[in-house]
C-alpha cells in the first residue's frame, strides 16, 4: 500500500520543486499538554478513517462538496460520484504525466470497476471514459475554508469537474528523522548554523512528539496529523544563544505549517498554501 502511494507521488515530481541573538527558557513539557489523538481534528477524520478501512488511499470532491466526490483505490479503481447522474466505477489505469503543474492523469475506463460489476444498470456504460487529473496546486474548500494540498480536476461525459485532493494515508510516511534542505527557496548549507550541522526533525505519531534540533538550540513538541493535514507544537527549546537570526524564523515555520507533501524522497510543509521548507530523510 505504501509502494504505491509512493509510485504516484513520484510520478507526480512534486517535492523537488516544492518543497541579533535568539535566546529562550526551556519550559517543561508536561504529560497532561500531550497529544492524546494523531488527529488533527478535521470534521472528516471519522469518514476518513472509514475509508482508510475500506482500502481508499485518495479522496476529491467539488469544491463545495455537493457537487461531487470522488474515492481513489490505487490499487484497485475509481469511484466518481457527481451530484446528478450516474456513479461512474473504473478500474485504476496507469498513472501518466499530466504536462500540467507536475500532476498526473488517470485515464480510466468507465464501467469496469468492482462495484459496477455487481450493479452495472446503475452504471454509466463501457464505452465512456473518465480523466482525473491530479495536480500539485492548493485549492481552498469553500464551504469549510480550509486549504487542500492538491488540485483534482475531473472530465467525463462532456463535463469538466473542478475541486480539491487530499491523500487520507500520506500521514503514514511522517514518522522518522528529517533534515532540512531547502528553506524559502534557499538551499541550506552545515556552515551557516552555530552547530556546524544541519535542523532536524524527528516524528513519531505514534506518541505525538517530535524533537529535533534548530541549528543552534535542539527543540521538542508534538504534533498531529491527518491526511495531508499536520500540526506542529514547539514546546520547548534549550537556551544557547544563537548569533545567526535563522532560528525564530524556522520555529515560526513549523509552528504556521498546515499542509505537506511527500513525493521523491522530500517532504515539504506548507504555510498559507506557499512552500516554506523542503526535508529529506537523514542520513543513517
Amino acid at each position: 500500500m505504501l509502494m504505491k502511494q509512493r509510485n504516484l507521488i513520484g510520478l507526480l515530481g512534486i517535492l523537488l520543486l516544492l518543497l541579533g541573538s535568539c535566546e529562550r527558557s526551556a519550559q517543561p513539557l508536561t504529560r497532561s499538554t500531550s497529544v492524546k489523538s494523531r488527529s488533527t481534528v478535521l470534521p472528516e477524520s471519522s469518514v476518513w478513517m472509514e475509508k482508510r478501512r475500506a482500502g481508499i488511499d485518495f479522496i476529491a470532491a467539488g469544491i463545495t462538496p455537493a457537487e461531487w466526490s470522488m474515492d481513489v483505490d490505487f490499487s484497485k479503481q475509481i469511484i466518481f460520484k457527481p451530484l446528478s447522474g450516474s456513479t461512474l466505477v473504473a478500474d485504476m489505469p496507469k498513472p501518466q504525466p499530466s504536462g500540467r503543474n507536475s500532476g498526473v492523469l488517470l485515464d480510466a475506463r468507465v464501467g469496469t470497476g468492482l462495484v459496477a460489476a455487481s450493479n452495472k444498470k446503475n452504471y454509466a456504460p463501457k464505452t465512456s471514459r473518465m480523466k482525473v487529473f491530479i495536480e500539485p496546486v492548493v485549492t481552498r474548500d469553500n464551504l469549510t475554508g480550509r486549504l487542500y494540498a492538491y488540485t483534482v480536476r475531473v472530465e467525463s461525459n462532456g463535463r469538466k469537474y473542478m475541486g480539491y485532493g487530499a491523500f487520507i494515508k500520506g500521514s503514514d510516511r511522517l514518522n522518522g528523522t528529517w533534515t532540512l534542505e531547502t528553506f524559502k527557496g534557499q538551499r541550506v548549507r552545515p556552515g551557516q548554523f552555530p552547530n556546524k550541522a544541519l535542523p532536524e526533525l524527528t516524528i513519531n505519531l505514534e506518541d505525538n512528539q517530535v524533537e529535533g534540533s534548530t541549528g543552534c538550540n535542539k527543540l521538542k513538541g508534538e504534533v498531529s496529523a491527518e491526511g495531508d493535514h499536520v500540526k506542529f507544537m514547539v514546546k520547548t527549546t534549550t537556551s544557547k544563544k544563537c548569533t545567526n537570526p535563522f532560528e525564530d524564523d524556522y520555529l515560526a515555520a513549523l509552528t504556521q505549517a498546515t499542509l505537506f507533501r511527500i513525493g521523491k524522497d522530500r517532504l515539504t510543509l506548507l504555510v498559507d498554501g506557499q512552500y516554506v521548507l523542503t526535508m529529506k530523510p537523514a542520513e543513517k
